[in-house]
């Protein structure tokens, strides 16, 4: 299950994913923390979380051709001290009271451009510091390394937020962003011999280029459209859990971070079953099954009225959200060649951008209509994607798409 750790560079590849996730997510929770002595409503937060994710949808076409066509070991490095260097502006601008909603919702766009340069490179990385017969388990093992990252970031941030206040969390998000760059120095890439010649050509051109590549890899082009899907609707529960803790419980205080963990360990467990399985599961069919799991897990999320039924709810979405998205990034990096895996995860990263945009439709149908209607509005649309994607298998007469 973890065979591709015994690999050193991969090692260190994996240890600057945790540090500098744990970092980001760490600071979402300072930010909503913020946020909620500003104006704490669903509409801002889903306006926060807009902020905070739109940058992926921006910029990781332009971080994916840059992963392509620079260093990845040496753009990493720059884009991690560049993130520390904004961690302590946040710190400064908390201490200095000077916090309103547009210069947080100016910071938080920033430190979502910062992971959104960061992420594609990452995730290109695996492919060069491990044997292309190791790539199938370290796929899955990266975003378990990602997930505990989800975890363990909000969890430290909220005792951190007990004890110092948010200008202590943005210390540690500062703090771990430069123990994630220190991490990344120690890494030494191996060259991956390109499947099709490496040609130098304009920005324009590269993005096609990628398209076209994603495109002529099946399944890699519906897999990144289902991952585009899962993010829009079976994603953005995660901006609205402060407020569902309000709802559920006089005690929202309490109730949120442990909302908060439950959806990383729920995160963290669906990764390690897809590692663990990965041999079996990793297949479009098993992604759009999870897919409708987690339409169900989302229908719940906004009904529960108690404590207990939302944390369960909150574990499961956690657990077939990501673990959708795992899959799916395995067979998409399975498929893809060297020379075009930045652009490709780019575009991986990309589909992630509509998180932002469902969190915005989400925070405001939850405004109109209640958390029940919305929350059951989204969930219908993972199952109609799930069932879709199950009916185009099932007329090719079984699942042509596998991830070997």
């Amino acid at each position: 299950m973890f065979s591709s750790l015994r690999f050193r560079d991969f090692r260190f590849v994996l240890l600057t994913l945790v540090l500098s996730q744990a970092g980001y997510w760490g600071c979402n929770i300072a930010f909503q923390s913020v946020l909620t002595e500003v104006d704490g409503t669903p509409a801002t937060m889903g306006l926060l979380f807009f902020f905070l994710l739109v940058p992926f949808t921006l910029f990781s076409i332009p971080a994916g051709v840059l992963a392509d066509a620079f260093d990845r070991r040496r753009l990493q490095i720059g884009v991690l001290l560049a993130t520390s260097a904004l961690a302590g502006v946040c710190a400064a601008t908390v201490a200095a009271r000077v916090v309103n909603l547009p210069v947080l919702l100016a910071l938080a766009f920033l430190a979502g451009t910062g992971i959104s340069f960061l992420s594609p490179v990452t995730q290109a990385l695996v492919a060069n510091t491990v044997p292309a017969e190791a790539l199938g388990n370290a796929v899955p093992i990266q975003a378990a390394g990602l997930n505990l990252a989800r975890s363990i970031g909000p969890a430290a941030a909220g005792l951190v937020l007990v004890a110092w206040g948010p200008l202590g969390t943005f210390v540690m998000y500062a703090t771990l962003s430069l123990a994630a760059a220190a991490a990344a120095v120690a890494v030494r890439t191996r060259r991956v011999p390109p499947v099709t010649p490496v040609v130098r050509e304009g920005l324009a051109a590269q993005v096609r280029a990628g398209i076209r590549h994603a495109r002529e890899r099946p399944p890699a082009a519906l897999c990144l459209a289902i991952v585009g899907v899962n993010a829009f609707f079976g994603c953005a529960f995660t901006s609205q859990l402060a407020v569902r803790a309000a709802s559920a419980s006089d005690h929202p205080d309490t109730v949120f971070p442990i909302l908060v963990a439950l959806t990383g360990l729920g995160s963290l467990l669906g990764v390690l079953v897809v590692a663990r399985l990965s041999a079996r599961v990793a297949t479009v069919w098993h992604a759009a099954v999870t897919l409708g799991l987690l339409a169900v897990s989302t229908a719940l999320l906004g009904a529960a009225t108690t404590v207990p039924v939302l944390a369960g709810a909150a574990l499961l979405c956690g657990s077939f959200s990501i673990g959708a998205m795992v899959i799916l990034q395995t067979v998409v990096q399975r498929v893809v060649d060297d020379a075009q895996r930045g652009r490709a995860m780019s575009l991986y990263f990309l589909g992630w951008g509509g998180m932002p945009f469902g969190a915005l439709l989400l925070g405001g149908l939850s405004t109109w209509f209640g958390s029940a209607t919305a929350f059951l509005l989204f969930a219908a649309a993972c199952l109609a994607t799930a069932i879709t994607v199950l009916v185009r298998l099932r007329r090719g007469g079984s699942d042509p798409l596998p991830a070997t």
